[in-house]
């Protein structure tokens, strides 16, 4: 009896291990010839499935094109320098040969004060130094001959001298009423008038030099490594004048309040039509870049605050793209960043994350987005 049972439990329990063998060594058969019709369904389901799960977004192709950079700065304009015209000495103004806003050439007589003792005071310098002169002759004589000894002599060698500085004294005294212009301009303030006294020190007058004449601009310092000293510049005037130059000056220490870079663009001023203090745009150009023309509505910013692009890569992938904006227009914006060819979302990029396979749809270029 006990063989019995034993002899069924065996059985039952190999017909159990066949059993099994059969229901899991189906998973994956191994063919060497095509799926059947069964397989064939269930891969396809599968794909179908996969193709289900996407999300769908629309897309556009997009080539880079050559594109001439260009920077704009803020400014005004400047004149190349201004100097206030200081009195060296100090008396009454006799005359003022020029009125305010008249042009003066470099050397002429701005302002000329009233010479008063000056005069007398010179003739009695030379007169002294023709005295001393005698003297000094006199002495070097008697000096050769042995009646002076070298300390006399020495003597009065300086009295010649300190006779001679007087002379020069006298003559400076003279020279300085006569306020002359440095340099060829404008007389832009006269604050003086014909009787006024003026002090040693004391403004007679201010000369501005507007030719050439200088747009200055304060440039970012994420800006800043665009310009070079030589860099050709167009400036356009709040007038509405439109004037060409080259960059003289790019600062090189930043402006404590304001973290910017003090650039000067030279203009030539020849005819004198531009005015100091006219706000004016400056633009450089730059080599041209490959750039995509996109509109901004494309643009989007990622985890880490970055600007850029969502695009699909050949698997159907997103993938971000930083970008950076190099122009804006009022039709769009020209980035660089992205390869040359590239497969930009056009719907749906702010509902997609980079590294999702999704499901396209292309979307045609119409003739303006060619253009």
């Amino acid at each position: 009896m006990k063989r019995t049972y034993l002899s069924a439990v065996a059985v039952a329990g190999l017909i159990g291990l066949w059993l099994l063998s059969g229901q899991f060594g189906n998973d994956a058969p191994a063919q060497d010839g095509p799926l059947s019709a069964t397989d064939a369904r269930s891969s396809s389901q599968v794909a179908h499935n996969d193709a289900k799960n996407r999300v769908p977004v629309r897309v556009r192709d997009f080539t880079a094109h050559p594109h001439a950079t260009v920077s704009v700065v803020r400014g005004k304009t400047q004149a190349y320098r201004t100097v206030a015209l200081r009195s060296q000495t100090s008396g009454y103004v006799q005359d003022l040969p020029f009125s305010k806003g008249k042009r003066v050439n470099g050397g002429e007589t701005v302002c000329k004060l009233d010479i008063d003792a000056r005069a007398a005071t010179l003739r009695e310098a030379r007169a002294l130094l023709r005295s001393r002169q005698l003297e000094f002759d006199a002495a070097t004589e008697l000096a050769e001959k042995g009646h002076r000894s070298e300390t006399q002599t020495a003597a009065a060698r300086a009295n010649l001298d300190a006779a001679r500085a007087m002379v020069i004294r006298a003559e400076n005294e003279i020279a300085h009423t006569k306020i002359t212009a440095p340099f060829e301009g404008v007389i832009e303030e006269l604050p003086v008038e014909i009787g006024d006294y003026i002090a040693k020190g004391a403004v007679c007058a201010h000369l501005v030099d507007d030719d050439p004449m200088l747009i200055v601009g304060h440039v970012s310092e994420r800006e800043v490594g665009k310009f070079a000293v030589g860099d050709r510049g167009t400036a356009r005037l709040i007038t509405g004048e439109t004037v060409q130059g080259e960059i003289r000056f790019v600062g090189k220490s930043a402006s404590p309040e304001t973290r910017t870079f003090r650039l000067e663009l030279e203009i030539p001023n020849t005819d004198f039509r531009l005015r100091d203090g006219v706000t004016a745009e400056i633009a450089v150009h730059a080599d041209p870049v490959m750039a995509h023309f996109i509109s901004p509505a494309l643009l989007t910013l990622n985890d880490a605050g970055e600007i850029g692009i969502r695009v699909v890569d050949a698997n159907r992938i997103v993938r971000f793209i930083a970008v950076e904006i190099i122009a804006d227009t009022q039709d769009g914006v020209w980035i660089t960043g992205p390869p040359e060819q590239a497969r930009i979302i056009t719907v749906g990029h702010e509902y997609v994350i980079d590294g999702l396979p999704v499901a396209i749809s292309t979307e045609p270029v119409t003739v303006g987005d060619a253009s």
